[in-house]
């Protein structure tokens, strides 16, 4: 199972991501959100993605010429623009699963319900579907099971925004791949 480790801020989070297995490493570029990196943050984790682990670029909807500066300056291998995600040549479908306005307002992640029913779409989807979206180490497994063509996980695996936990993260790769969950 591919695993996308997103919204990745530091160089030590990223070589941890890549000797775990990440299939990518997600910098995200969306001024005001908790992970947001300048070009002079993110050119230090690029330094430390190692060859092939992919290096996605995350935008909504960024000023023209912002796309073709950053895949050059940091030679990114895919983009995720809002719920598209293009890796080369090549579509995903990001799948997500749908928080209430309620659960945005405090900060929440998806119900269990709303992880199900994206869980099923994945299942079901005739384009390769990553899935994204409240994803943890005690429901990766799940996860896994509706056989998406990638895992997205972010805050998941974070002892704080922005900062990921090597605990967190070997659980997740565990789960993944049906080992014992790792407390």
């Amino acid at each position: 199972m591919r695993v996308k480790v997103c919204g990745v801020t530091r160089p030590a989070d990223a070589r941890l991501a890549a000797r775990l297995g990440a299939w990518a490493v997600g910098l995200i570029f969306v001024p005001g959100t908790p992970r947001f990196l300048t070009l002079a943050q993110a050119r230090r984790v690029r330094a430390a993605i190692p060859k092939g682990v992919l290096a996605v670029g995350v935008f909504r909807r960024p000023a023209p010429g912002t796309l073709a500066l950053y895949r050059k300056e940091l030679r990114l291998d895919g983009v995720q623009d809002g719920g598209k995600l293009r890796i080369g040549s090549r579509r995903l479908a990001l799948i997500e699963p749908r928080r209430t306005d309620a659960d945005r307002r405090a900060g929440r992640t998806p119900s269990e319900a709303a992880r199900r029913r994206a869980w099923k779409k994945a299942a079901s989807s005739r384009r390769a579907a990553v899935l994204a979206g409240g994803l943890t180490p005690e429901n990766a497994a799940q996860a896994a099971a509706a056989r998406p063509y990638a895992l997205d996980v972010s805050s998941g695996v974070e002892r704080r925004l922005g900062v990921k936990d090597a605990r967190l993260l070997r659980a997740f790769f565990a789960a993944v791949r049906g080992g014992p969950k790792i407390r």
